[in-house]
Formats: structure tokens, C-alpha cells, sequence
């Protein structure tokens, strides 16, 4: 006698499960950083769930972003990028690689004291953004240079990325 199993998992269920992951991502890098993480929470809870569910949802989120700035300057003094690609893994499984998240902010350096931090969503060109988005420009890297990171949240349809600025 055999037994087969299978699992199916939808679109819906792994944007959720992406959005929540990089909620808890952002959530643990902002703590990392020593800031408080309520305005994260509180902006999840507004807006950027749903956004980005949505944008997942649909295939039209290329990244997420959180830079962190001095009040009132136009310069990020850090900054993390969270890349969204839409080939999975190709596996029932989903998974979050917290050993290799950690292993990555150690070599980085916090940004100075003073800082706070906004999340942004930016879409794939040309696809429209949720009716309650509107655009916003980046901060000036202002000569940082980008280093790709790797996987850190990966579903059978959707996984994330990660690249930072030192």
C-alpha cells in the first residue's frame, strides 16, 4: 500500500507569508539597529501590508526598501534593498533563513545615532501601484555601494532577497 500527499499553496497564501516573514525581517533589522520598532508596526498595519500583499499578489513588486536617515536630510546613511523575484523555489516548502539574516547584518555598521527609517514598495516598471500608494523618490546613497546578500525568505512561487549599502 502507498500513501501520496500533496500540499497546494496559492498565490494568496505565499504573498501573506512573504509580507509577514519581511515584516519580522524589517522588524529584527530595525532592533538590530538599536531604534525602536513601532513605526514599522505601525505603518505594516496602515499601508504596507496590504500593499505589498497586494503588489505580491499580482506579480508587481520588485523590491522593498528601508532606508534610515537623519531627520529632514535627503542622504540614507544606511540602507537595505529586498528584492522580489517571482520563480519560487519550485518546492512545497517555505522557509526563512534567520542564521544567514543575522550572519549579514554583522557585517554591516549601524547608522548614527539620531536616525529613523521609512519602508518604501517599489513596483516593477510600468505596473500600477494600490489606489491608497503614491510614489516617493529615494534618498541619495551618497557614494554608498550595494552588496548582494542572498535568499532569506523563499516560497514554491515568490522568494526575497536581500542587498545592503555600506
Amino acid at each position: 500500500m502507498s500513501a501520496t500527499f500533496t500540499s497546494t499553496y496559492s498565490r494568496t497564501h505565499t504573498a501573506k507569508y512573504v509580507s509577514d516573514k519581511m515584516r519580522n525581517v524589517l522588524k529584527y533589522l530595525i532592533s538590530y539597529y538599536g531604534l525602536n520598532p513601532t513605526a514599522l508596526l505601525d505603518s505594516w498595519t496602515d499601508w504596507v501590508d496590504s500593499g505589498a500583499r497586494e503588489m505580491l499578489e499580482l506579480g508587481h513588486l520588485e523590491k522593498i526598501v528601508i532606508e534610515f536617515y537623519k531627520p529632514g536630510s535627503d542622504q540614507a546613511l544606511a540602507r537595505w534593498d529586498f528584492p522580489i523575484r517571482y520563480d519560487g523555489n519550485g518546492a512545497d516548502e517555505m522557509w526563512v533563513d534567520r542564521e544567514f539574516l543575522e550572519g549579514s547584518f554583522a557585517k554591516t555598521t549601524s547608522p548614527p545615532a539620531g536616525c529613523i527609517y521609512r519602508i518604501l514598495l517599489q513596483p516593477l516598471p510600468g505596473a500600477p501601484l494600490p489606489s491608497f500608494m503614491s510614489y516617493s523618490s529615494y534618498k541619495s546613497l551618497n557614494g554608498m555601494v550595494g552588496r548582494e546578500a542572498g535568499t532569506i525568505v523563499s516560497t514554491p512561487d515568490i522568494m526575497a532577497s536581500m542587498k545592503y549599502y555600506r
